[in-house]
């Protein structure tokens, strides 16, 4: 049986990361929308590989939830739903509660540093930029990491990734963020005096105001469209997971 030589293998999963980074980003950020076709053709002359890297990209974006196979078979970056958007925020709020609380209680000095570290960092970021959306989960990874174990740290990320979809797709109907940065860093604060309940508190809050604030977007963004498919003698959407009405 041949072997694979180790070099190739190395070179051959650097490419698949490489494709899942970059399909990743496209579909976090909605330059394929929601409910979107993906074809494996048209990324292979796009990305200048061949279909198996590709595959095997899209079947890690799978097991993360951004990317579904539908009836037909046609593969899909996965749509967007108000049940699926409480779903999120109700398990964001069990998970990452009881880790705040257990976080300030296990901070170090290092943790708190590197926490403002973070805070600076993403405070520093360009708005809305790719760059904001990692510091902003490496600022929430650097606030739970002293409560949480690996598995959670897994769990959050996949979360935290399916959360950012909405935000980016109903940036423009926000307002300002100051409200956000500002509970940040109260959050930072907290953790610094080891107010365990108080950052409990207050990551609680700021997960539901978020979620209210996602919602209120998705609903106008749902009515535009319906509003724009109405102009255009269309089918107006229904209820439905905003696949964001495939334009």
């Amino acid at each position: 049986m041949k072997r694979t030589a180790p070099d190739e293998t190395i070179r051959r999963t650097s490419i698949v990361d490489t494709v899942t980074e970059r399909l990743r980003r496209e579909i976090l950020s909605g330059e394929i929308e929601p409910g979107g076709r993906i074809r494996v053709g048209e990324l292979e002359k796009r990305f200048g590989v061949s279909h198996i890297p590709i595959r095997e990209a899209l079947r890690r974006l799978e097991a993360e939830g951004l990317v579904q196979t539908s009836p037909q078979r046609a593969t899909l970056a996965a749509g967007l739903a108000l049940e699926d958007l409480t779903g999120l925020y109700d398990l964001r709020r069990l998970i990452e509660v009881p880790v705040a609380l257990r976080a300030a209680q296990r901070a170090t000095d290092d943790d708190v540093e590197a926490t403002r570290v973070a805070l600076a960092e993403l405070e520093a970021a360009e708005p809305d930029s790719h760059e904001f959306f990692d510091r902003h989960r490496a600022f929430h990874s650097a606030l739970l990491a002293p409560g949480w174990s690996a598995w959670i740290e897994r769990v959050l990320d996949q979360l935290w990734q399916a959360a950012e979809r909405y935000v980016r797709l109903t940036m423009s109907q926000f307002g300002t963020k100051d409200d956000a940065m500002r509970e940040h860093r109260e959050m930072v604060e907290l953790l610094a005096a080891r107010e365990a309940a108080a950052l409990a508190d207050l990551v609680a809050r700021h997960l539901s105001g978020t979620e209210e604030t996602l919602r209120e977007g998705y609903l106008a963004m749902r009515a535009e469209r319906q509003a724009a498919a109405e102009l255009d003698g269309q089918e107006a959407g229904r209820d439905a997971s905003l696949v964001l009405d495939r334009r």
